[in-house]
């Protein structure tokens, strides 16, 4: 008796079939978990804030929530560019991160903050600081808005200038930086002076 099967007698299309789709099975979960992982944040706003505010100098904004983050990417970097001299593709992925006192560029991949201003806030504002701002027809369009900024320090001023030399050439200690969501304003109160207007995008 021979146990010898006849092997050309069996069909191996079936199983050869059988055997494709268990690897085709396979290769689909694992592209569909990858692809899912791929497409998931990989980071939230809670861990963002407190891997930058782990930073010593920015431990005093821990539990705060900046005005806005925005991230520098291909599309919005020469817009970025127009506003900041010096800002090259090297910061593409860097966020700016807006507080009500501070603006701060940081590399979130490399945990470094890259960039970092402070705008002082006026104590006491002039009654007639607004009206006498908006006089200026390059402004006059921002009346009502709440602007974020301050009083320009020697030393936020001195940053400043390093990082942005163009746009804060004419700037001088004691001037206000104003932000409004469509410009960029340096005033110089005491003379009625615009000392720069920059468009915002």
């Amino acid at each position: 008796m021979s146990y010898r099967s006849d092997i050309s007698s069996i069909n191996w299309l079936p199983i050869l079939t059988v055997i494709i789709a268990v690897i085709a099975l396979g290769l689909s979960i694992y592209n569909y978990n990858t692809i899912n992982k791929t497409a998931q944040p990989q980071v939230t706003l809670d861990q963002f804030l407190q891997t930058l505010t782990a930073h010593e100098e920015m431990t005093a904004y821990i539990g705060i929530t900046p005005v806005n983050i925005v991230q520098i990417t291909q599309d919005n970097l020469a817009n970025f560019q127009n506003q900041m001299t010096g800002l090259s593709a090297d910061f593409i992925g860097n966020f700016i991160v807006q507080y009500q006192d501070r603006i701060v560029l940081y590399d979130y991949d490399n945990d470094k903050i890259t960039g970092n201003v402070q705008v002082q806030q006026s104590q006491e504002m002039p009654q007639d600081f607004f009206q006498k701002l908006y006089t200026h027809p390059e402004v006059s369009d921002l009346n009502g808005q709440t602007p974020i900024g301050g009083v320009l320090d020697a030393e936020s001023l001195n940053s400043l200038k390093q990082q942005l030399p163009t746009v804060y050439a004419d700037a001088k200690v004691g001037d206000f930086l104003l932000r409004y969501d469509t410009k960029l304003v340096i005033y110089d109160y005491q003379s009625d002076n615009l000392v720069n207007v920059v468009a915002l995008q």
